[in-house]
C-alpha cells in the first residue's frame, strides 16, 4: 500500500505566481515607508495607506478562495478516508479497550478486596473500631504488588496505634480521643483540647475574680450602710440624753416628764453592737 494518498501539484504554480506579485508589492511598500509625513502631505500619505490596505484585502479574499479550492478535494478525501479506514481502526480500538478494561477492572477489584480484608483483620487485631479502609487512601493499581499494598495498610494502622498510645498518656485523654477521631491528626487533637481546657480554666478564674470583686463591693456597701446607721443611732441617743439632762435640772415642783419609747433597728458587726449595748447600759436606758 502506498503512503502517498494525495499529491498536490497546484501548490508550486501558486507559489511562483506569488513570488512575481511579491516584487511589485515590495516596491510599493518600500516607497510608502520612505515617505515623510508632514502637515502638507498627511492627506496624501493617508491615501497611499488606504490604497495599500485595499490591495491587501483583495489579495486576502483571493487567498481564502484558493484555500477553499485547495481544501475541497482534501475534505472529500477525509470523509472517504474516515469511512473506509479510520472508523474501522477506531471501532476495533474501542472494542479491544473495553475488553481490556473489563478484565483489568475485575483484577483490580479482586486485588483491592484482598487488601480491604487484610485491613479489616489487622484493624480488629489491634482492637480499633473507628477507622475505615477509605481513610487509608491506598491507591490500588495493577502494577502495585499485593505485598506493597498490604504494607501501606499496615503502616496506616500502626500509626493509629502509636497515636492512641500517645493519647493515653495525656491528661484529658478522653476529650483528645474524641477530637482525634475527626481527622486522625494526633498533634492537632492534643493542641485543640489543651487550648480548650486552658481557655475554660482562664474563664473560671475570670468568673471567680469577678464574683470576688462583686462580693467585696457588696461588703463595702454594707459596711458603709452600717457605719451611717450607727452614726445616726449615736446622734439620736445623744439628743435623747441631752433632753433627759434638761428634765433633771428643772424645779422639783414641776410635773415629772412623761417617759417615752423610741423604737429603731440597729445593724452592725458583732463588735459594734456590743459597744452599743454597753453604751445603753452605762447610760441607764431601759431597752428590750
Amino acid at each position: 500500500m502506498s503512503n502517498e494518498l494525495i499529491i498536490v501539484k497546484q501548490l508550486p504554480m501558486i507559489e511562483e505566481h506569488l513570488k512575481e506579485r511579491s516584487e511589485e508589492i515590495e516596491k510599493k511598500v518600500e516607497n510608502a515607508k520612505s515617505l515623510v509625513c508632514t502637515e502638507e502631505n498627511v492627506k496624501t500619505i493617508k491615501e497611499v495607506r488606504t490604497e495599500l490596505n485595499k490591495e491587501f484585502k483583495e489579495l486576502e479574499i483571493q487567498r481564502k478562495m484558493v484555500k477553499e479550492q485547495i481544501l475541497a478535494p482534501y475534505t472529500q478525501f477525509e470523509e472517504i478516508y474516515k469511512t473506509y479506514i479510520s472508523d474501522k481502526y477506531k471501532s476495533a480500538d474501542i472494542d479491544l479497550k473495553n475488553k481490556i478494561d473489563t478484565v483489568e477492572n475485575e483484577l483490580k477489584k479482586q486485588k483491592e478486596q484482598e487488601i480491604k480484608e487484610y485491613f479489616e483483620e489487622y484493624k480488629q487485631a489491634n482492637k480499633i473500631d473507628f477507622i475505615a479502609y477509605d481513610q487509608a487512601k491506598i491507591n490500588v493499581t495493577l502494577s502495585a504488588s499485593k505485598k506493597s499494598l498490604k504494607e501501606q495498610a499496615k503502616a496506616f494502622i500502626d500509626k493509629i496505634v502509636d497515636d492512641l498510645r500517645l493519647i493515653e498518656t495525656q491528661e484529658h485523654k478522653a476529650e483528645i480521643l474524641v477530637e482525634y477521631k475527626n481527622d486522625l491528626n494526633v498533634s492537632k487533637a492534643i493542641t485543640t483540647v489543651t487550648n480548650r481546657f486552658k481557655a475554660i480554666e482562664e474563664e473560671k478564674k475570670r468568673q471567680e475574680e469577678l464574683k470576688q470583686k462583686q462580693l467585696e463591693e457588696a461588703q463595702r456597701i454594707a459596711d458603709e450602710n452600717i457605719r451611717v446607721q450607727t452614726e445616726e443611732t449615736k446622734k439620736a441617743l445623744d439628743n435623747f440624753n441631752v433632753n433627759k439632762t434638761v428634765v433633771l435640772q428643772k424645779p422639783v415642783e414641776e410635773k415629772q416628764e412623761k417617759i417615752l419609747t423610741l423604737k429603731f433597728t440597729v445593724r452592725g458587726t458583732r463588735t459594734k453592737l456590743k459597744e452599743l449595748k454597753q453604751f445603753l447600759e452605762s447610760g441607764g436606758y431601759d431597752y428590750e
